[in-house]
């Protein structure tokens, strides 16, 4: 297994991807690393050893009448349905085996994906990459009695503060194959139904993990309105990570997968009609009008192309772009022109 293509490389398969990744801009927050979340874990399979170094993609149990349904990346999904001996470790502990992991491990027993995903796509579909995964009660019992759940909510808007967890392949950095986490604000990734959200040390393997919404430590309750997944199975590089946006289409899956009804018996409208409005510029309409002259090119040296706006007032601007056709918010770059007393 240590040889097997990883199931959530989000970062390493992403094709087109930047030949260097750019360093994450000053100020940008860090993932801490902490015990993990019950209702949290990874995946192992083909027969991986639970006490190994390689798992791969993370979820998070979500409810359901069956007490039996994870949450996923569709780019994990599409793996897990090409595998066999499929497992689900929630809140994972690096070295211990099956019989001692906090509440054992539970097999997959169906994967439930949207037929139109595309997998690892930078095109319309990529705002498909969620899948639903039932798994089989253990001798503890069934994971949601076991674990607690979070509740699957579609959202409206693009703009939350969320928590979001997930399982980075043992490297380096994570030498003891620890959960993270981190505290966020989310934007839109423009021209996409997709939140982003910029946090470092979000590398392979946390593909699917839920982005969070309102998490109640003391009861181990809250929302989930996203997971790691999206344009290029996630992200391109560590410090920057998208989600799709729940709509009816991720509804309808969702039904399906608590209702056990299977792609074949569902019909699903073709092709998949992504998002209509393109990429925007920051600030209002009203902010535009006082733009004096506008440049670009790759000013910060992130491989992407940034704008430089020289304001009415003499005032100097420099957003970064966020290699998706937007730009991310900048304070300003230079102050006014001092000017004379006399």
């Amino acid at each position: 297994m240590a040889k097997a293509k990883p199931l959530g490389a989000m970062r390493s398969d992403a094709p087109a991807a930047p030949s260097a990744a750019p360093a994450a801009p000053a100020g940008t927050p860090t993932a801490a690393h902490f015990d993990g979340l019950p209702m949290v874990g990874t995946f192992f399979f083909q027969g991986t050893p639970v006490s190994g170094d390689s798992t791969y993609c993370s979820g998070s149990v979500v409810r359901s009448k069956g007490k039996n349904m994870v949450l996923t990346a569709g780019h994990c999904g599409t793996q897990l349905r090409n595998s066999v001996q499929r497992i689900f470790v929630p809140q994972y502990r690096y070295g211990l085996g099956s019989s001692d992991q906090p509440w054992g491990v539970f097999p997959v027993h169906e994967v439930y994906m949207d037929g139109r995903y595309e997998n690892n796509g930078r095109g319309p579909t990529s705002d498909l990459d969620f899948a639903f995964v039932t798994v089989t009660a253990n001798a503890k019992g069934a994971v949601e009695n076991l674990t607690g759940a979070l509740t699957f909510t579609p959202a409206t808007t693009y703009e939350h503060d969320v928590t979001v967890v997930g399982y980075p392949s043992k490297d380096k950095e994570n030498p003891t194959h620890k959960a993270i986490r981190c505290d966020v604000p989310t934007t839109r990734l423009h021209g996409f139904r997709q939140m982003k959200m910029e946090c470092g040390g979000f590398h392979s393997g946390v593909s699917g993990g839920p982005w969070i919404k309102g998490y109640n430590r003391k009861t181990n309750t809250g929302q989930v309105i996203g997971n790691v997944g999206g344009v290029g199975g996630g992200g391109d590089v560590h410090w920057i990570s998208y989600s799709p946006i729940y709509g009816k289409d991720a509804q309808d899956l969702y039904n399906d997968a608590n209702n056990g009804i299977g792609e074949k018996n569902v019909h699903r409208p073709n092709p998949y009609q992504g998002a209509t409005d393109g990429p925007v510029l920051p600030g209002s309409g009203d902010t535009w009008k006082h733009a004096k002259q506008i440049a670009s090119g790759d000013f910060s040296g992130t491989g992407h192309s940034d704008l430089l706006v020289l304001w009415t007032d003499g005032e100097a601007t420099l957003y970064p772009g966020d290699g998706q056709g937007g730009f991310r918010p900048e304070p300003p770059a230079t102050s006014p022109a001092p000017t004379s007393s006399t």
